[in-house]
């Protein structure tokens, strides 16, 4: 079991498969991208299955999140993700991912063992999206995240940052989109990971921006916490047109850094 100094008791482990990204977001590295980490550096697919299965039969992990870098960019996800599912306790597993990709690896996913996604997006406008992950892709992640409903991989949960000046006036857009296909949206807070040192906490979009933006088009509910545990970094809220619902930011979400070699 782990446990924190404050007694909290930790039952999810996020795992990162790659430092690699296929896109260029503004707000998390420059345009001629990073020094990625050498392949000797990260953890063969053996070893990330033997923590993982450590961690859950050991230490009372009953949740696994793949994240990255992007981890579709993963040679040998589908296998970790089988490997996993045979685990006993069977792990709830869940992937974050920009969605590139996702469409012709949806279905193979879900057949592995894959319970849900979360998908970044931050726009519903192709140009906007051009300019803030410098790559021409929306509609492959409009494509991957209809392909994860359809391939069962549900809840989908969609993951948008809104930025200044950029997509700050999208958020009922967004929700209104997310309401019609059944996602659930998720506005993440900016975090300072740019290589280029640029965030700013004052050109931040706070949570009262979202939720008064929101509030234009929707009645809001709060949504009822499911147990007595320490308030999560978030706050969920119901529309009155399910399935769709969304949540806002208390506090800055946290990443996971890459899965590395000891030593």
């Amino acid at each position: 079991m782990l446990i924190d100094t404050y007694g909290r008791v930790a039952t999810d482990l996020r795992v990162s498969l790659t430092d690699r990204c296929n896109l260029r977001c503004t707000y998390c590295m420059p345009e001629e991208g990073l020094q990625w980490l050498a392949k000797p550096d990260l953890l063969t697919d053996d070893e990330i299955v033997r923590l993982i299965g450590i961690a859950v039969t050991e230490l009372g992990v009953t949740e696994v999140r793949f994240t990255g870098g992007e981890p579709l960019l993963r040679p040998g996800l589908v296998g970790i993700v089988e490997r996993c599912a045979a685990l006993d306790p069977r792990p709830r597993m869940s992937l974050t991912t920009n969605g590139i990709g996702l469409e012709r690896t949806a279905q193979a996913l879900r057949d592995a063992g894959l319970d849900r996604v979360n998908v970044s997006l931050d726009t519903l406008r192709p140009e906007v999206f051009q300019t803030m992950t410098r790559r021409k892709r929306h509609g492959d992640v409009l494509r991957g995240l209809d392909a994860a409903r359809t391939a069962g991989l549900t809840p989908v949960k969609v993951n948008a940052v809104l930025m200044p000046g950029l997509n700050d006036d999208e958020a009922p857009d967004l929700l209104a989109w997310a309401v019609e296909n059944g996602y659930e949206l998720r506005f993440i807070e900016q975090m300072p990971l740019d290589a280029q040192h640029g965030w700013k906490r004052d050109g931040m979009i706070t949570a009262g921006d979202i939720l008064a933006s929101l509030r234009t088009r929707f009645t809001l509910t709060p949504r009822a916490r499911r147990s007595a545990a320490p308030r999560p970094p978030s706050a969920g809220w119901s529309t009155a047109a399910r399935p769709g619902s969304a949540s806002s930011p208390r506090s800055p979400a946290r990443s996971a850094a890459p899965a590395t070699a000891p030593g």
